[in-house]
């Protein structure tokens, strides 16, 4: 019997934010809308990890300068990746450089979960 089960690739993307004054007011309008979808992406299996990311010299306990976002995603391909983050509010909200953003497949050989 032959399976017709896709076998799911995992993915690390690097979104970077736009560098503009604009970026950050941007990146919290559509942050609820951003913030639902996140939590569909975990419940459908897509999302596995996901945060914002910041500069390396944000204070450990104060307001981070946020950048971007990072995501550990398994889809059936780097294509399937895009289609999705195309569908993110900060896609369509200009947040994310779409120039920049970098999605990588990735071997998992080590998980401390």
């Amino acid at each position: 019997m032959t399976s017709t089960a896709t076998t799911k690739q995992t993915f690390v993307v690097w979104a970077p934010d736009y560098a503009d004054d604009g970026a950050l007011a941007r990146r919290l309008a559509v942050r609820p809308a951003h913030a639902e979808g996140i939590h569909k992406g975990v419940a459908d299996g897509f999302i596995k990890y996901a945060g914002p990311t910041h500069a390396p010299d944000s204070p450990a306990d104060g307001e981070k300068k946020l950048n971007g976002s990072l995501l550990v995603v398994e889809a059936e391909s780097a294509a399937a990746v895009r289609a999705a983050l195309e569908k993110d509010p900060y896609w369509d909200g200009n947040v994310w450089d779409k120039e920049r953003l970098e999605i990588k497949g990735i071997t998992v050989t080590v998980n401390s979960h």
